[in-house]
């Protein structure tokens, strides 16, 4: 097994694709195999070449990456995507989460952050960026009725971290 972390690019602009290329390429541990500018494309690149990370973009032609993020999770649920967008909408997020997703950063991110997600998600775990980590913690302790059953399995220490997560304090 090769300690180098593959990664397919899937973005409908030339310029952000050639741009993410040179970024990963310069890393001593990431290769990119391939570049797909549609959904479509991207899965024929991801049953070719059998990446460990799709780096996928929402708003593209044809297949868009919500539904491309579907069909790699159901058909190779071993490959990992990560999601590099623009869209900050909580809508977009949680739809990428749901489609199987294991990261979502935003384009405006450092590169530093973007090839630690790219890490992070090439080693299996999940990577959300931090305000939107934040936005999760937050929406999900609105949810829990802390003095109900539901919040119940959560040990008071538990409950301290979740608030502090949703706050912006760091792990």
């Amino acid at each position: 097994m090769s300690d180098r972390i593959r990664v397919l690019i899937a973005d409908d602009h030339t310029i952000v694709r050639s741009g993410l290329r040179l970024l990963l390429e310069a890393e001593p541990d990431i290769d990119v195999i391939g570049e797909a500018l549609e959904g479509f494309e991207a899965l024929e690149l991801v049953e070719k070449h059998l990446p460990d990370v799709v780096l996928m973009d929402i708003a593209m032609p044809g297949m868009d990456g919500l539904e491309a993020t579907r069909q790699i999770k159901t058909r190779w649920p071993q490959i990992q995507v990560l999601v590099l967008t623009m869209h900050r909408s909580d809508e977009y997020f949680f739809e990428m989460l749901k489609a199987g997703a294991s990261g979502y950063i935003l384009k405006g991110a450092e590169t530093s952050d973007l090839i630690n997600a790219v890490r992070v998600v090439g080693r299996g775990e999940v990577f959300l960026y931090p305000t939107l980590a934040q936005k999760l913690v937050r929406d999900y302790l609105s949810f829990v009725q802390w003095g109900g059953e539901t919040g119940s399995a959560l040990s008071p220490r538990e409950k301290e971290i979740l608030l502090l997560l949703g706050e912006g304090c760091s792990t």
